[in-house]
């Protein structure tokens, strides 16, 4: 529908392959975020009392925990929803079972390997092939879907999280820990993820990129109807965010009533965008034992909710295995029908 011609495969191979960016910096670099994330969860859980954690966790609700992975699956279904309707409005063809899939590998992916963005960048060299033009052409509509997808929803987030922010010391009477601060470092931080694999390392090319992006921004999120489907669609998103927290505290006997659950569960969930864990881990929970008591909760209930919406987080986007062996089953096909 709209020309990408500033957005071109080696970009997209260069800044968006899985980890590809953190590699070039430094090989260890990965491996020092895991730790990273594994050093922050073991000094949370220790600082708030370790077997109380485990404690909570040794009483988790089956019933609760298996809403939790429901909700994860209203995440998922309705992102690869709001995905395939941006792809669209950028001319690219992308059918519903085929979004579907491709969005629950993405994020197992971004849970599991370094960056939190691996996944999506899976997601743009897989999804390349959709609608006419050119492989450059082709390559920067997928890439500018995947962005603009994730810019949707991560903005509703923030606006969330600035909620939060702006209206918690008039609820709770007193300050969150953190601040603005909180707020602005993996604000910030989602920016320059989203810049970066926008328009690259190239210099010299920036303003022909945003020129480029112009145009897809303004089919995205404002011409006929697209305003209403991008909100209705990322507020449902975050929805299921906070409803698999508040269910995983109740799984472990945390329960957070309907109003923390609005303006503190975002905080805590916004702290996984900065790049020092895996997935999140560790930094979620840390911010979860500083920010959730402020409602009430116990430091160790906090933690043991965290670590519960992490488990739901990755039990739900399980059924992104079924692709790896999807594609492992046809390549193996391949390999026997030309051998």
């Amino acid at each position: 529908m709209h020309g990408t011609g500033a957005f071109g495969e080696d970009d997209v191979n260069r800044v968006a392959t899985p980890t590809g960016a953190l590699r070039r910096l430094h090989p260890l670099l990965p491996l020092a975020q895991a730790g990273a994330g594994l050093l922050v969860l073991v000094l949370t859980v220790r600082f708030v009392d370790a077997s109380g954690v485990a404690r909570l966790l040794s009483t988790l609700n089956p019933v609760a925990f298996a809403l939790a992975v429901l909700a994860v699956q209203v995440q998922v279904v309705v992102s690869a929803l709001r995905w395939r309707f941006t792809a669209r409005r950028l001319g690219q063809h992308l059918p519903l079972g085929r979004a579907v899939a491709e969005y629950y590998l993405a994020s197992l992916l971004n849970q599991i390997l370094p960056g939190g963005v691996a996944g999506d960048a899976v997601r743009v060299l897989r999804s390349r092939h959709g609608g006419e033009g050119e492989d450059e052409s082709r390559t920067g509509r997928a890439l500018q879907a995947v962005v603009l997808e994730r810019l949707s929803g991560q903005v509703v987030l923030l606006g969330a999280a600035l909620g939060g922010v702006v209206l918690a010391p008039f609820v709770y009477g007193r300050s969150l820990p953190g601040g603005w601060p909180g707020l602005v470092a993996p604000g910030g931080l989602l920016l320059l993820i989203l810049a970066g694999l926008a328009f690259s390392a190239r210099r010299g090319r920036a303003a022909e990129r945003l020129r480029a992006l112009g145009p897809a921004l303004a089919a995205v999120f404002l011409r006929r109807g697209a305003p209403i489907l991008q909100i209705a669609s990322s507020l449902v998103v975050v929805g299921g965010y906070l409803a698999a927290f508040a269910l995983a505290g109740a799984a472990v006997g945390a329960p957070l009533d309907p109003v923390a659950v609005v303006l503190l569960v975002p905080l805590v969930l916004l702290s996984m965008l900065l790049p020092v864990s895996v997935g999140g881990w560790g930094v979620r929970e840390g911010a979860a034992a500083a920010i959730l008591p402020v409602a009430g909760l116990g430091a160790d209930q906090a933690v043991a909710a965290s670590l519960v919406y992490g488990l739901a987080s990755l039990v739900g986007a399980a059924p992104g295995l079924l692709v790896v062996l999807r594609w492992g089953f046809r390549r193996s096909r391949r390999a026997e029908a030309t051998a």
